[in-house]
């Protein structure tokens, strides 16, 4: 699927039907790099092409131009991505309900911030993520009577920190593992704020 979208110079041809699919089967995959190129770019109709057309919301036709709907939910499925990936406010499938919820932020391309919130049932979860250079913050709210996974990109365990102090010298954040330049922890209600040097 990467071959053939990076073949096609990074062209939407899934059709409005079919982005959302595309979409999830990438981010899914682990490559929200090749959804910022796809979306990242305006030369071809998309989403990028469409905002440097002078879209002010999601027009209904692929050229955006000003002969049909110009309020029109065609590739909003972006959306999802936006939340679900980039912030990564994830819903566990392990605590429905958002009674557990997963922080995986996707630090992909040029991006240097991102910061989203989302009114579950049990409260506001928020996350706020900065790049700057090597070092990487990330702020998170988690509402009470949730408990989540955080996953923070990270060159080791050693360089986590929360609040400027090593994590392990907290009690309440219990770290689960290093995956593939990812430190996972598991943490209850609160607002945390974890700093990382990239690898």
């Amino acid at each position: 699927m990467v071959a053939d979208v990076r073949g096609r110079g990074h062209a939407l041809t899934a059709g409005d039907v079919g982005y959302r699919y595309l979409l999830r089967a990438l981010a899914d995959g682990g490559r929200s790099d090749v959804i910022f190129e796809i979306n990242n770019q305006s030369e071809k109709p998309g989403y990028g092409y469409q905002l440097a057309h002078g879209a002010t919301s999601l027009t209904e036709a692929w050229d955006a131009g000003r002969h049909s709907s110009q309020n029109h939910f065609m590739l909003g499925q972006i959306n999802e991505w936006f939340y679900h990936d980039l912030a990564g406010i994830q819903g566990d499938p392990a605590g429905p309900g958002f009674k557990k919820v997963i922080i995986r932020p996707a630090a992909v391309g040029d991006l240097t911030w991102v910061r989203a919130a989302y009114n579950s049932v049990r409260g506001r979860v928020a996350s706020e993520w900065k790049r700057d250079g090597d070092r990487f913050s990330l702020n998170v709210t988690i509402p009470p009577n949730t408990t989540a996974t955080i996953w923070i990109p990270a060159r080791d365990a050693e360089s986590v920190t929360e609040s400027g102090q090593p994590v392990a010298a907290d009690s309440g954040i219990r770290f689960l593992r290093l995956a593939d330049h990812t430190a996972v922890y598991a943490v209850g209600s609160g607002t945390y704020a974890f700093g990382s040097v990239l690898p």
